[in-house]
């Protein structure tokens, strides 16, 4: 995955497995990940503000963190991998506000409904999953260390802030100048600097609050992350990750802060996924233009969602425009279809495989080639790209009755599956879900479906073709798919 080092960049892949290099794109050449423990890489990865559920926005970054975790784990490496909850914040304030709730209510609500959604779409679980306002005195510890160096400063309404001008690194990320940064429209007239952040706030009638030196209050966004993440890890670690909405300012913060007492990188690297975009603008619940994971995935298997994030390079935007969740289903079938005919012909269904080890020891042809190319960037869009070969190469050697040919082609993808999160599912049962769901959007029966199958069966035979024609496109129109093979006319859900 493509990765920043502040003041210059890097592309991350498992490369630090093979030694294989991972481009350096701003810098222009490729360069090996190496993790500062040999065959351990720590990554930490920004988690969510549980104020609401979760959208697919959310999952693409969390499906990029995935991905990763998995990619390395097929490598042969262990991975603590942390990924944090904001639990307490403005916008959980205001909702719980809104619904007559506690914050910590609220936290629990939602941070329940955020697991079945990351199930939803098959992300593994995290090392660690810290909730911010369990770790409030690692916060003032670090805030306490920071006031003591002179680089924060506390305010007479029980605030404190960071000193931005103190920290000479501060912009190195995000590729900015201090003097070109826009402050925000409500400036605390008690900040030395408009530009200054906090690391405390002050306490406000209504919240929920903890003591500190300077008074009651609570901790600033960027703080949790630093506490957080050298508690979990210590500093440096590896990687550190979430969307590219999180490059200033909270990446910035989290940087100035944590190197500011320190003296040492936060992070070696940094990962950043692109947005989802309905037309030009992002998706955001600020904006109202949310599909929920839940939603999403009601309509589709949620591996049809992984399917549609590794259609576009993780680090650039994807375009969530009409018709393309349903097409990215109708492409997971397919690679399920296939897998189905390989179990058919083996006589039996061969089981999924955990990630951990997928792509170590001897491994063929597609395979190597495979590893190369999630090595250079973790490019799963290409990557995807040999699936689809393989796939094809499995149908044909399915249509000569090859077993051992089919079996091989079958373990590749299932090796494949393992990375990329894919073919969780014995293939038979998630077509009879897949027909199902197609049965519940047409409002057919199965039995109705099978009548209108042998009464175009019957017209063939009469060579009405016309007649035929029209109820398969009857069916069409209803979302099922007739395909003629050499064993019958089979359906699928469109």
């Amino acid at each position: 995955m493509r990765c920043r080092r502040p003041g210059a960049a890097r592309s991350c892949a498992a490369c630090c497995a093979t030694s294989r290099p991972a481009r350096r794109r701003w810098a222009g050449r490729k360069e090996a990940l190496r993790p500062r423990e040999a065959g351990h890489v720590r990554v930490y990865w920004c988690g969510v503000t549980v104020y609401s559920r979760t959208h697919v926005g959310h999952a693409r970054a969390f499906v990029s963190a995935d991905v990763l975790v998995r990619y390395l784990l097929a490598r042969g490496l262990r991975v603590t991998f942390v990924r944090n909850f904001t639990d307490i914040d403005d916008k959980m304030i205001r909702r719980a506000a809104d619904e007559g709730i506690t914050v910590a209510a609220l936290a629990e609500r939602e941070i329940a409904a955020f697991h079945a959604d990351v199930r939803r779409v098959g992300c593994l679980p995290p090392t660690h999953e810290p909730r911010a306002t369990e770790h409030i005195v690692l916060m003032l510890d670090l805030s306490r260390t920071l006031v003591a160096q002179g680089v924060a400063y506390p305010t007479p309404d029980g605030s404190v802030y960071f000193r931005v001008r103190r920290f000479a690194g501060y912009g190195k990320l995000s590729h900015r100048r201090l003097e070109d940064m826009e402050v925000g429209e409500e400036i605390d007239p008690a900040k030395e600097d408009p530009h200054d952040f906090a690391l405390w706030k002050g306490a406000k009638p209504g919240e929920p609050t903890w003591e500190s030196p300077w008074g009651p209050g609570r901790p600033g966004w960027h703080l949790e992350c630093s506490a957080m993440s050298a508690h979990y890890l210590g500093q440096p670690f590896d990687v550190h990750g979430g969307g590219s909405d999180l490059v200033f300012p909270h990446h910035e913060n989290e940087i100035a802060q944590s190197e500011a007492v320190a003296s040492v990188p936060l992070a070696d690297l940094w990962v950043h996924n692109g947005m989802i975009t309905f037309g030009s603008d992002k998706m955001s619940k600020s904006l109202g233009n949310v599909l929920s994971i839940a939603d999403a995935t009601d309509r589709v298997p949620g591996e049809a969602l992984r399917l549609l994030f590794y259609g576009t390079h993780y680090r650039a935007p994807l375009d969530f425009g009409p018709g393309r969740l349903e097409e990215a289903a109708r492409s997971l079938e397919r690679l399920y279809e296939a897998l189905a005919r390989a179990d058919d012909l083996a006589g039996r269904s061969l089981a999924p495989i955990p990630p951990a080890g997928a792509l170590t020891g001897p491994l063929s042809p597609f395979l190597e080639e495979f590893a190369a190319t999630m090595d250079d960037d973790l490019n799963a869009a290409k990557a995807l790209g040999l699936v689809f070969d393989r796939l094809r190469e499995l149908n044909r050697t399915c249509d000569a009755a090859d077993r051992s040919a089919a079996l091989a082609a079958r373990d590749d993808l299932t090796r494949a599956g393992a990375v990329l999160g894919l073919f969780a599912e014995a293939p038979a049962a998630f077509l009879d879900a897949a027909r199902s769901r197609g049965q519940r959007r047409a409002g057919l029966t199965t039995a109705e479906i099978e009548a209108a199958i042998a009464a175009r069966n019957d017209a063939r035979h009469r060579k009405d073709f016309r007649a035929a024609d029209t109820i398969r496109e009857r069916l069409r129109e209803q979302g099922i798919l007739l395909e003629d093979a050499p064993t019958g006319t089979v359906w699928r859900a469109g």
